[in-house]
């Protein structure tokens, strides 16, 4: 009986410090960080611009962007952040001038914070899941000021490009979408770099997958950007990448590619991650400028 009584105090100890670390793992996993911040804006760049508020489609969260019109065209672009970045902050500050360069390129671009970041409500991230309901919402937004379905295209980087698959799966009005740094498989992406990453053994991994789904909702082996970009056909696809990218390897880029036949794949040397424009901007630029002129050629 004393035996018996210890077995399952033990067993009960050990199953509270199991979930205990499980759960402040999925917590910390899921928590926007700090990130340097920048002070240019597009204005900067001598453009006229606006901040502008619109709420997520689904959960009615309040999102900020800001957005850059061109009055010579009806076709815009959405500009969609990495984690633990923001509109002003990704690229290392340099979202705005790619804004710039787009818009000097014959485009109106709207840059959007996802929830969480920046200045837009929110707390956590959900490595897509939730985030592509924010792209919906800034899709909602330039439709209700004018723009056309089919006229609108998003460009997201990591995180963002998660997010950008799942909302272009689901709305047809995107008309094109790039993709830059983005991965393909969430388990793909965390279990290799787990115990890098959190300083604990596999055996700890389970537990954290459990609590988030039991805490956010969001089950870890159904994010699965590689399954919902084939809902993306036939619209046009352009999948951007670092060979050397040390966060997401390069073989997330070539699952996605291979799950859409007809998108194309771009890849950069040297380049780090989610900073492709910052480390190549010509090639960068070379790669998406005609892009979106080609999809939308007269």
């Amino acid at each position: 009986m004393n035996f018996l009584f210890w077995f399952i105090l033990v067993f009960l100890v050990v199953i509270l410090i199991y979930f205990g670390v499980g759960t402040y793992a999925a917590v910390a996993m899921t928590k926007v960080g700090e990130h340097p911040q920048y002070d240019q804006d597009p204005g900067t760049f001598g453009l006229d611009f606006e901040t502008v508020h619109f709420p997520s489609r689904r959960d009615k969260l309040r999102l900020a962007a800001w957005f850059v019109p061109n009055k010579d065209t009806d076709r815009s672009i959405i500009l969609v952040h990495g984690r633990n970045a923001s509109k002003q902050n990704a690229i290392s500050g340099k979202l705005p001038e790619l804004a710039a360069e787009l818009h000097h390129a014959g485009f109106s671009v709207l840059m959007m914070d996802l929830r969480g970041h920046g200045e837009s409500e929110g707390k956590r991230y959900t490595w897509g899941v939730c985030e592509q309901w924010d792209v919906l919402g800034a899709v909602d937004c330039l439709l209700n000021v004018g723009f056309l379905p089919g006229k609108i295209a998003v460009l997201g980087i990591s995180l963002g490009g998660a997010a950008v698959i799942g909302a272009a799966a689901k709305e047809t009005a995107i008309g094109a979408m790039v993709l830059e740094s983005t991965f393909a498989d969430l388990i793909d992406l965390v279990a290799p770099n787990w115990k890098k990453e959190s300083g604990l053994p596999m055996l700890f991994l389970p537990g954290v997958y459990l609590m988030w789904k039991l805490l956010y909702g969001i089950n870890p082996k159904d994010v699965k950007p590689v399954e919902d970009i084939v809902q993306v056909e036939p619209r046009p696809v352009l999948i951007l990448h670092s060979e050397t990218d040390e966060m997401i390897p390069v073989r997330h880029a070539q699952r996605l590619a291979a799950a859409v036949p007809h998108a194309k794949l771009v890849l950069f040397d040297n380049c780090s991650h989610a900073e492709l424009f910052r480390d190549c901007p010509k090639a960068y630029l070379d790669a998406i400028i005609p892009f979106f002129r080609e999809l939308w050629e007269d």
